[in-house]
C-alpha cells in the first residue's frame, strides 16, 4: 500500500483495524487529549441527548471499535454493535462486560457492506469515525444500508467533518505524523451535506458542532496537558461552550424520508 495515500475503500479501511496493536492503542491514544476528550463527550452527550428525546427501542451501532461510545450512553433498551474486526470485537466485548452492558448489547462480528439491513428494522442507527472515511460510492453503499436497517422515520446518526475547516488544517500540515492513522475524511459544508443526505433518502434533522475552537482548543491541549492537564481540560471545555460558524465536525442527526 502507498503510505502517502489515504486509505478511502472498504477492504484498506477493515485491514488497518484488523492491526492488534491498533486496537489495543485505539481509545488510549487517540482520545487521551484534553482536546480529543472534550470531542468525545461531545459525541456522548449528543446521543445521550437523542437518546432521552426519542426514546429508541431497538439501536443498532455500525463499526463501534472498542465500544468507545456504548458504554456511556443511558436509556439503550436493546442494542446489537456490527464490528469487522476481531480485535476490535474482543475489545468491545470487555468494555461492555465491564460496565455491565453485555445483555444489553449483542456483539457481531461481520463486514458492514455485507450486512442484511432488510432484516434489522431498527430505530436509531448510529456510527462514528467510519462513513467519513468513504468515497461517494462506498457511502452510498452505506446510507442504502441505513435506509433498509432503519423503520419509517427511523434515525441515523454519525460525525461530519466541517470542509472549511478541514482545507485550512491541511494547508498548513505538510506530512502526518508517522503515527496516525492515514485514512480519507470526506468534508462537506452544511448545505453540500444536506443535499448528499436527502438525495439519499434522509432529512437533517439537526447538526451539533464539536470542537467550534479547534485550532485554538488543540494548541491549549498540545501547550498544557503534559504539565497542567486540568487546567487545559477547564479551558478547552470552556471554549467548547462559545458558538461558532465553524466548528472542526458536526455530530448529525438525520430521519428516514418515506
Amino acid at each position: 500500500m502507498n503510505p502517502t495515500k489515504a486509505v478511502s475503500d472498504e477492504h484498506g479501511v477493515a485491514s488497518l483495524y484488523q492491526d492488534t496493536t491498533v486496537a489495543e492503542a485505539y481509545i488510549q491514544r487517540r482520545f487521551a487529549q484534553s482536546w480529543s476528550h472534550t470531542l468525545h463527550r461531545a459525541q456522548v452527550t449528543e446521543m445521550n441527548r437523542v437518546l432521552k428525546r426519542y426514546q429508541p427501542g431497538y439501536v443498532v451501532e455500525l463499526a463501534p471499535g472498542p465500544a468507545r461510545i456504548a458504554p456511556e450512553l443511558a436509556g439503550v433498551r436493546r442494542g446489537l454493535m456490527i464490528e469487522n474486526s476481531e480485535q476490535m470485537v474482543a475489545l468491545a466485548g470487555r468494555r461492555l462486560k465491564a460496565a455491565g452492558l453485555e445483555s444489553t448489547w449483542e456483539l457481531r462480528r461481520q463486514n458492514a457492506f455485507a450486512v442484511n439491513a432488510a432484516t434489522l428494522q431498527c430505530d436509531l442507527l448510529y456510527t462514528f469515525r467510519f462513513i467519513r472515511h468513504f468515497h461517494e460510492e462506498e457511502r452510498v453503499r452505506l446510507y442504502r444500508l441505513a435506509y433498509s436497517a432503519l423503520k419509517p422515520e427511523g434515525l441515523l446518526m454519525f460525525d461530519v467533518v466541517n470542509q472549511t475547516v478541514r482545507q485550512r488544517l491541511d494547508a498548513r500540515q505538510e506530512e502526518r505524523p508517522n503515527d496516525d492513522l492515514n485514512v480519507y475524511d470526506v468534508t462537506y459544508s452544511p448545505a453540500e451535506f444536506r443535499w448528499e443526505m436527502e438525495r439519499h433518502g434522509f432529512s437533517v434533522v439537526s447538526l451539533k458542532p464539536v470542537l467550534q475552537h479547534f485550532e485554538l482548543q488543540t494548541w491549549v491541549s498540545y501547550t498544557f496537558d503534559h504539565r497542567w492537564r486540568t487546567m487545559a481540560d477547564v479551558v478547552v471545555r470552556f471554549l467548547e461552550k462559545w458558538p461558532s460558524h465553524e466548528p472542526l465536525e458536526w455530530v448529525a442527526l438525520c430521519r428516514k424520508v418515506l
